[in-house]
């Protein structure tokens, strides 16, 4: 059994349903926000912090798993070897100061800043968290050509399918976990070496 992979940190609803892109792009639309939060996605996303983003070659969007967990922290070493490169920036959704009560303000975000990155690279250890619907939108075909998914695979072949089976997503998964464009990894120094096959 490899590193972490009886990690505590993975949930109990390993499995959840990953949204189509349809629920994804119908969820998008059917969010009616008030004139207030019209405002604060305008200010998100014209604010210092993209400012910041702008007027770099490559911006890279790292998308996965949050918090104080092992998977994060493996997203951020990610996201610090792709903001090194010269000319070039990472951003990460929770750095433009959305708060959880803002929640439904969040995928209108993420949609934006898919938009404005010239790369979405996806860091995904399993299918648990409220990063699965960051998933589903690059399943949509005009952000799926520059998505660049960095996937964990497990020593153990049962731990692989708990953390990874998911009938509905089988799918619309296997548009992003097939190719050239998926890179699988089963400790840091594989994570690293994924990383320099993104441009």
């Amino acid at each position: 059994m490899g590193a972490d992979e009886t990690d505590p940190e993975v949930g109990d609803d390993v499995g959840a349903d990953i949204p189509s892109e349809e629920e994804i792009l119908d969820g998008i639309e059917g969010i009616q926000l008030s004139p207030a939060e019209h405002q604060r996605i305008k200010d998100v996303v014209n604010g210092e912090e993209l400012r910041r983003v702008k007027g770099h070659d490559r911006r890279y969007l790292i998308a996965g798993a949050g918090g104080q967990t092992g998977a994060a922290t493996r997203r951020e070493l990610v996201y610090e070897l792709l903001d090194a490169r010269p000319d070039a920036v990472s951003m990460q959704l929770e750095e433009f100061g959305l708060t959880p009560e803002e929640i439904e303000l969040w995928i209108r975000v993420f949609d934006i800043l898919c938009g404005r990155a010239t790369h979405i690279v996806g860091v995904i250890e399993d299918f648990d968290g409220g990063y699965v619907w960051e998933l589903g939108l690059l399943f949509a075909p005009s952000y799926r050509e520059k998505t660049w998914i960095l996937k964990r695979r497990y020593t153990d072949d049962e731990i692989e399918r708990d953390r990874f089976d998911n009938g509905m997503a089988a799918s619309h998964v296997k548009l992003l976990l097939t190719g050239d464009r998926c890179c699988e990894w089963i400790d840091k120094d594989a994570l690293k070496d994924c990383v320099t096959g993104i441009p």
